[in-house]
């Protein structure tokens, strides 16, 4: 996937990734990774969200719970989200 990016100058950054992590201020993390090749036909090509980091595989179960997040969806317009992680334990 192609990512853009800009600095705090507003000059783009172009990049080929396979993942993209986002840290936000307080520390959480969002990531966003290349959308699976087994995707239905009829599905339109997008990407996947994950709440926290993607899992990594052979992750031990306490590896899983520190990395993943649950997902707040908040609708701001038709076409814009606030999407935010979200701790799954209280």
């Amino acid at each position: 996937m192609k990512v853009q990016t800009k600095n705090e100058n507003g000059e783009p950054l172009f990049l080929n990734v396979t993942s993209l992590v986002i840290t936000l201020s307080n520390g959480e993390t969002i990531e966003i990774s290349d959308e699976m090749k087994s995707h239905p036909d009829d599905a339109s090509e997008g990407v996947i969200v994950w709440g926290g980091r993607m899992p990594k595989e052979g992750a031990s179960l306490d590896e899983l719970k520190a990395s993943t997040r649950g997902l707040g969806i908040y609708p701001l317009a038709a076409n814009m989200i606030h999407l935010f992680p979200r701790s799954l334990r209280k």
